[in-house]
């Protein structure tokens, strides 16, 4: 690793460069989002690679530690619902308008067992978060326990907000790395027991620099492409930078943690 690989590894507590994403968010008003797409549609470099839909159950504690710790843990749900897979991000920085972040994902998770309550808020029974932590990937596990500790992990507990995605993803090839822009339809729903689940909408872009293998130092190094194509979308349509993860963003909704 040179020194400034070195350096973003140990900014973000993680080991492994190939873990670390790099990304932009923008908010899109409801008015512009079909123009947007449209937009995206119709340039020629950019390939539309799918629609999609699916869920989020972002996971904390009673206490809501990992959202005052900057962090996101959330079980994703696709296909029928049965597909589901556990998603660590750590904690971030920004720089020139754009997030760096750890990010880590579990395979599929075929013995999850779910409590459903009559809060609907799911409690873990026979699967708690320590027992799947020992099937998955170690790097993730390793940088759960290296940004929250054994004890805030031990109280992960409950999940309450639901979040459905509608997004449309793009490509932009080029060469050694590619830009992943999308466009996303939010449906937030807090879970709560003191009556009817609220709901928030909105519209988010996103564009991620990536790359076959998770090369760092090529992501780095076509990080200019990313700035480029940002600056065109956002001055056609006034989009501005949102710094808040959609975790942080759903909870802004409908939380106060200060």
């Amino acid at each position: 690793m040179n020194r400034l690989t070195e350096s973003i590894c140990h900014r973000l507590g993680i080991d492994d460069p190939r873990y670390i994403e790099i990304e932009s968010k923008m908010r899109v008003l409801p008015e512009d989002a079909k123009d947007v797409r449209e937009y995206l549609l119709e340039r020629k470099k950019i390939k539309h690679v799918k629609r999609v839909t699916f869920y989020d159950q972002f996971l904390d504690t009673p206490g809501l530690d990992l959202l005052r710790r900057g962090v996101s843990l959330r079980l994703r749900y696709k296909g029928d619902g049965t597909k589901v897979y556990l998603q660590y991000k750590g904690p971030g920085f920004h720089r020139q308008g754009l997030l760096y972040r750890s990010e880590f994902s579990s395979g599929r998770l075929n013995h999850l067992v779910r409590e459903e309550s009559h809060h609907d808020i799911i409690h873990f029974k026979e699967a708690s978060i320590r027992s799947i932590l020992r099937d998955v990937d170690p790097a993730m596990s390793v940088a759960m326990r290296r940004h929250l500790g054994a004890g805030v992990i031990g109280r992960i507990s409950r999940g309450p907000i639901l979040c459905s995605y509608q997004k449309d993803k793009f490509r932009v090839d080029l060469g050694a790395a590619f830009l992943e822009p999308s466009l996303d339809r939010l449906f937030a729903f807090h879970i709560n027991a003191k009556g009817p689940h609220s709901l928030s909408t909105f519209w988010e872009y996103e564009n991620e620099i990536k790359t076959e293998n998770e090369d760092l130092g090529a992501k780095l190094e076509f990080l200019p492409e990313l700035v480029r194509f940002n600056k065109a979308l956002s001055e056609e349509f006034a989009l501005k930078i949102e710094r808040l993860d959609k975790y942080h963003r759903c909870a802004s909704c409908f939380l106060s943690w200060d």
